[in-house]
């Protein structure tokens, strides 16, 4: 079970939430004591005192199954949905509680059923609440509804704690995308690449070479896609592919004659949806620190599946091994693509990064992503 249902403040409780739990629960250790009950009054003293005390030790664990319940019990049937373990565990409670009372009840059995009936006798339904039975239906009944009634309420304030829980948690959804949006448009492409594409595309034009006018309509594309595309939370596998194509073909512009850039991907995407922009942080940080202009160099990129997963992988040499861990651990891209990988798939990725050697590898598996 996670252990942030064990964490009090999961619940957030409010200054007011905590002084009204305060003054419920002494409402209901007084209770007992303001109820018009003439006959304890004639109680002897030691009696008195020990039905007070275990009333209290009684109550101190109708508590602690309160918040039990609160805290661990309803939000893991939320969460999970496994009504038998829940059911299981609150019929193990409520025996618990059977049990405890017949215990107290029993330190004090023959000395209460002597006073009940040499006090009162002609009273049948005193008789039957202090009855000389191994188990007492009137308490029996009785722990049963207070019991129910503990369950219910806690359950009841878990279910308002959850549903709270789901809006502020929409609500934060809704300004990562917010900023996340922003931080695309402002972070995920490098101005260099514009500028170093732009003189690429001059120097191409100058040359009268054909490829000129495939690079302006490639980065055009580019733009487009980045301009109305990527305003939607999620966009065709098959769409990004072609993006990522085309990012890759710009690149190739500026690359070393012995540089070799490998891009693998399956053509069985249709109709499968992914975040807009995943991959490029990765195959940008590629090309950056990847390439030498001097010397030959390698990057492979592939884009798979592996049943209902997906596996993305880029693998690239180091040129230049403190500028690549440095940027491992304060690159903005890849913070930025771990608080999306949270956000877009909890608990449904894996991302691994390493440097094993000379190269630096990425592998990305995005869990029960392709539906058949």
């Amino acid at each position: 079970m996670s252990a942030r249902l064990f964490d009090l403040k999961a619940i957030s409780f409010p200054h007011q939430r905590f002084w009204l739990h305060v003054c419920g629960w002494l409402a209901f250790f007084a209770t007992p004591f303001i109820l018009p009950v003439p006959v304890f009054k004639q109680l002897p003293a030691y009696l008195f005192y020990y039905l007070v005390i275990t009333k209290i030790i009684f109550n101190l664990v109708l508590i602690v199954i309160f918040y039990l319940n609160l805290l661990v019990l309803a939000p893991g049937l939320l969460r999970t949905k496994l009504s038998g373990r829940y059911f299981t565990w609150l019929a193990v409670l409520l025996t618990g509680v059977i049990l405890l009372d017949y215990g107290f009840i029993c330190g004090i059995r023959d000395d209460l059923w002597g006073f009940f009936s040499r006090e009162q006798l002609s009273d049948p339904v005193l008789r039957n609440v202090w009855s000389r039975d191994l188990f007492n239906p009137f308490h029996i009944v009785a722990n049963l509804i207070l019991f129910s009634l503990v369950i219910l309420a806690s359950s009841l304030l878990a279910v308002l704690s959850d549903r709270s829980e789901q809006k502020a948690f929409s609500q934060q959804i809704q300004l990562e995308k917010t900023n996340t949006e922003l931080l695309m448009l402002r972070q995920q492409i490098s101005p260099h690449f514009f500028f170093n594409t732009l003189n690429n595309i001059r120097w191409l034009i100058r040359q009268k070479s054909e490829r000129a006018e495939d690079s302006i309509m490639e980065l055009s594309d580019i733009l487009r896609y980045m301009l109305y595309q990527t305003s939607h939370d999620k966009v065709e596998l098959a769409g990004e592919i072609t993006y990522l194509v085309r990012y890759i073909n710009l690149q190739k512009l500026r690359l070393h004659p012995e540089a070799k850039v490998e891009f693998c991907f399956q053509t069985d995407f249709n109709s499968i949806a992914i975040a807009p922009l995943l991959f490029l942080p990765f195959v940008e940080n590629a090309f950056k620190y990847g390439i030498d202009h001097e010397q030959p160099s390698l990057i492979s990129i592939i884009l798979t599946r592996s049943g209902t997963d997906l596996l993305f992988s880029c693998t690239n040499q180091i040129f230049h091994p403190a500028a690549v861990s440095g940027s491992e651990s304060k690159g903005i891209g890849l913070q930025n693509v771990r608080r999306r990988l949270e956000m877009y798939y909890p608990d449904a990725y894996e991302l691994s990064i390493s440097a094993p050697g000379d190269y630096y590898a990425v592998e990305l598996t995005i869990n029960n992503l392709i539906h058949e």
